[in-house]
């Protein structure tokens, strides 16, 4: 995914850099990259702890952004402009290992069925006003003319062969090992609203700005299509349900209005 500047056009101007760093490092994507090292080489990492942005630190909260959960609407309220990256938690645990335990870490989830519908808009549409599809992959679903297509698309891929919108959810928060959660808080969009609002109030955020939405009608998926979507991302329906338990039933509470 592209974040688009405003007034700026959009395109490559020469050569997409993402075809140069597929051909070097096998991703598309710069934060991808520094996944694959934060697993291949760990203490080398840390020799980009300066990349942790200073708004970050100064909260001593590190937001894992799952792309299509309200992910930049909170980091612009926690942040401001200029910190949306979509790096996993394996990342900020390489880079600065003491900042990560420390630190308190948060990540929004979003029932899958839900996300897919979000996603499938998206893909379809190239994009919002505010962050488009990358080329790459813009070339790559041209063709995509229903749920099914796209479900055929992402089935038998590699989340390092998706665009972030298409990536399961677990693969931002868990380790993939052993599939537990590396994010210390995480929080149901739409089911965690109350205990949401409270842990973002001592950093001073109130009601979220609704950023990056993407007008779709709503999406009807047949039993089949559900049950392709429940193979795909097996891993977030196990997570959420995970979250789902372990949160009091009194924080519960209404939507958060957020894409």
């Amino acid at each position: 995914m592209t974040i688009a500047l405003a007034g700026a056009d959009p395109r490559p101007l020469f050569f997409d850099p993402k075809r140069l760093n597929r051909a070097l490092f096998g991703a598309w994507y710069e934060e991808d990259i520094y996944d694959r090292f934060s697993t291949a080489l760990p203490r080398a990492m840390r020799l980009f702890r300066r990349r942790i942005p200073a708004a970050m630190r100064a909260r001593n909260l590190i937001f894992v952004h799952v792309p299509r959960v309200a992910g930049m609407s909170i980091t612009r309220a926690l942040y401001g402009e200029g910190c949306i990256h979509h790096h996993s938690m394996r990342y900020y645990r390489a880079v600065d290992p003491a900042f990560a335990q420390a630190a308190e870490s948060l990540a929004l989830l979003r029932d899958p069925f839900e996300r897919f519908a979000s996603a499938y808009a998206f893909v379809r549409a190239g994009g919002t006003s505010c962050s488009r599809l990358s080329d790459v992959f813009l070339r790559q679903t041209a063709d995509i003319a229903s749920v099914d297509d796209y479900l055929s698309f992402l089935e038998g891929r590699g989340p390092l062969d998706l665009d972030f919108v298409m990536r399961p959810q677990s693969w931002f928060v868990c380790d993939p090992l052993t599939a537990e959660p590396l994010v210390k808080d995480l929080f149901v969009l739409g089911e965690d609203g109350a205990a949401l609002a409270a842990y973002l109030a001592p950093h001073g955020i109130g009601q979220l700005p609704w950023i990056n939405r993407a007008p779709r009608a709503p999406l009807s998926l047949g039993s089949y299509q559900r049950r392709r979507i429940e193979r795909l991302y097996g891993d977030d329906f196990a997570l959420i349900e995970s979250v789902r338990r372990a949160r009091p039933a009194q924080f519960r509470s209404a939507a958060i209005a957020a894409e």
